[in-house]
């Protein structure tokens, strides 16, 4: 019996082109995992041992888009639906700050913690988040503001208030992409604005596939703002902040959370995490959008395409 599992998981891995840890995903049974704030607790996981993989209709129409790559994974088995230039890497702007906040996420213990934005941070242009040098926030609003503004400010600063330098910080963000199976991905820094970043759009599915199971994380890639209070000593003005994700915005009842990205060297970039009425998840990203409006419109496109032409069991 052993035998033959160890079989199923290979054939299924080098089919779908995932991990074996990719391959395992599991529901309907307790799993240990760490809650947000502390103590081991458990939770449910969303599918059976080996999910089955969505079937795709017969006769059905193809689709084209004008995005350099564009990939549709299914949340639960991991398997690619429909792919375009899935393995060419390509620079990813600022949705390097999916990668930024998961790598946060692991070495920040206390969330309500302060921290204050330095000059650095606020003179590295791009979308930022109007704050003075030395003014203070949480580290939860901080980690907020990169996520649901694209603050690039707000991303440097989530880095440097780990504790870690700069270099350690991208150093780990490559670590965790190894660990992830992202094997075509590179980080140069944490807010996307050095070209050098890049990734392909099969590994940024892998990388949502793993945010989309972190409620912290999940809550501002689906939010349409966020506000938050200046925490410095008799200053306690609100600040707010808007999301760039047009889908988030006029709330696409299919969207769950995504992450927006432009530089004139990346273009236009989109992960998303949607779902049906039956929450069946897939994941659909996009590089090389040729405006902001073509990344949102091939997204909601591409995926009204898989649940009209996909049915899952």
């Amino acid at each position: 019996m052993l035998k033959e599992f160890l079989l199923s998981l290979f054939v299924l891995a080098t089919t779908s082109g995932l991990t074996f840890p990719q391959v395992l995903q599991q529901e309907r049974y307790t799993i240990p995992t760490y809650a947000e704030a502390d103590m081991l607790s458990y939770q449910r996981a969303r599918k059976p041992l080996l999910v089955a993989v969505p079937v795709r209709k017969e006769d059905n129409a193809e689709i084209i888009i004008q995005s350099k790559a564009a990939l549709i994974m299914d949340e639960a088995s991991g398997a690619i639906l429909w792919q375009k230039n899935e393995a060419v890497p390509l620079p990813i702007a600022s949705v390097t700050k999916l990668m930024t906040a998961l790598v946060a996420k692991e070495h920040i213990t206390d969330w309500e913690a302060t921290y204050a934005y330095t000059a650095k941070e606020n003179a590295l242009g791009g979308a930022e988040v109007a704050v003075g040098t030395g003014d203070m926030f949480t580290k939860r609003d901080i980690l907020k503001t990169a996520l649901v503004a694209s603050a690039n400010n707000a991303a440097a600063a989530l880095a440097h208030s780990t504790g870690l330098t700069q270099e350690d910080f991208v150093r780990e963000m490559n670590k965790k992409a190894q660990q992830l199976g992202m094997t075509s991905t590179e980080y140069i820094e944490p807010t996307g604005l050095n070209e050098g970043n890049i990734s392909t759009v099969k590994d940024l599915a892998l990388l949502m596939r793993t945010v989309g199971q972190q409620t912290l994380l999940m809550e501002p890639l689906g939010s349409t703002e966020h506000k938050m209070t200046r925490r410095n000593e008799n200053t306690g003005n609100e600040v707010v902040v808007h999301t760039t994700n047009r889908l988030i915005k006029n709330h696409d009842p299919y969207v769950l959370a995504g992450k927006t990205g432009f530089t004139y060297e990346a273009m236009h970039c989109l992960v998303t995490l949607a779902t049906d009425e039956a929450d069946n998840r897939i994941i659909v990203a996009l590089l090389g959008g040729p405006d902001a409006t073509v990344r949102f419109e091939e997204t909601q496109a591409l995926i009204r395409w898989t649940y009209e032409n996909y049915q899952w069991k």
